[in-house]
């Protein structure tokens, strides 16, 4: 299968590796500056038997090739969206074009995004690329550690969710190709109805958590500070009662912000860095400070979805507000 992806962080990387690894022609869509960086893309999963796989020569393009059959999106969420909200405008003034221009310029394919999406900003990218945007959950999360390599979990109970949408039988074809050749490259994946939904409410669900390590420098000075601590747990409970309004909560995240409050977050942290000292690592890199953008854009998106639907926010309000004073957003 031909597979353009946009974007090369540590999603990018596990998708498209594991993909080029069996045999699909995998096209990394990236900034022009980078397209003749010659570094191969490593990848080691966390959870396996050691298993790591290395592909020595990328395909690095500034376009969609134009024999794509079909496209993943995998950039952060303040890099998607076309208009000043969630940094399309500061791309441009940049010079770069935003991921909407690409789609646009691009072969007209399924375009599946691995991003969280808000219904605005979905409506914005679609409005802009000109197609419809076809929503997915990962069950990949990672980190790019000091060695250039991107370490990473596979979640074992929860599978790659593409939403089937309303498209043509022939994008339906193609969405179910996708999933097989994920699930054939071990990234195990089905298509089904209401995906949108359901990565919308388990985004709102969860967000307070891991926005909560960049408000407090860190998972283990966020469990020092009471302040930002007790915030990060009543916006939990808030964006709780949001997301039920919204759709169905994935299961995992729904036992999870139940289970955790102050008698129980401390404890589970320490039995973490006991037992798994590299998931707390992971939560430092990839929910601290270096994605402090996507934090205050996907925080702003939900307090405005929450006024929309009449559901009162002050504690995620508080929490961005924590997020902004952080000496590292100055």
């Amino acid at each position: 299968m031909r597979i353009s992806i946009v974007g090369a962080g540590a999603l990018g990387h596990v998708y498209g590796v594991r993909l080029a690894a069996q045999g699909d022609d995998v096209t990394f869509v990236v900034r022009p500056e980078r397209v003749h960086d010659v570094r191969p893309f490593v990848i080691e999963q966390v959870n396996s038997a050691d298993r790591r796989d290395t592909l020595e020569r990328p395909r690095l393009a500034a376009d969609i090739p134009a024999d794509t059959e079909i496209v993943l999106v995998t950039v952060r969420f303040d890099q998607l969206a076309p208009g000043p909200e969630v940094g399309g405008d500061a791309a441009r003034a940049a010079g770069r074009r935003t991921v909407a221009d690409l789609l646009r310029g691009g072969p007209a394919v399924p375009a599946v995004v691995l991003t969280p999406l808000m219904p605005p900003q979905r409506a914005a990218l679609e409005d802009a690329a000109g197609r419809p945007i076809t929503p997915a959950m990962p069950s990949v999360s990672g980190y790019l550690d000091e060695r250039g390599v991107v370490r990473y979990w596979i979640v074992g109970f929860a599978s790659t969710l593409i939403d089937e949408g309303d498209g043509a039988p022939a994008d339906r074809a193609l969405l179910d190709e996708l999933a097989r050749r994920l699930t054939s490259a071990d990234l195990v994946a089905r298509v089904e109805r209401g995906v949108g939904a359901q990565n919308l409410a388990t985004t709102i669900a969860f967000f307070p958590l891991i926005a909560a390590v960049d408000a407090g420098g860190g998972t283990s000075a966020l469990l020092a500070d009471e302040g930002v601590l007790g915030t990060a747990l009543e916006a939990t409970r808030e964006c709780a009662a949001l997301a039920d309004r919204l759709g169905n909560v994935a299961p995992w995240t729904r036992l999870l912000t139940r289970a955790i409050g102050p008698r129980t977050l401390r404890p589970g942290v320490a039995l973490v860095r006991l037992l798994a000292p590299e998931a707390l690592r992971f939560l430092d890199a990839h929910f601290g400070p270096k994605l402090r953008a996507q934090h205050l854009a996907m925080g702003a998106a939900i307090v405005a979805l929450g006024r929309e639907h009449g559901v009162s926010l002050p504690a995620l309000e508080g929490l961005m507000t924590a997020i902004e004073r952080r000496p590292e957003a100055r």
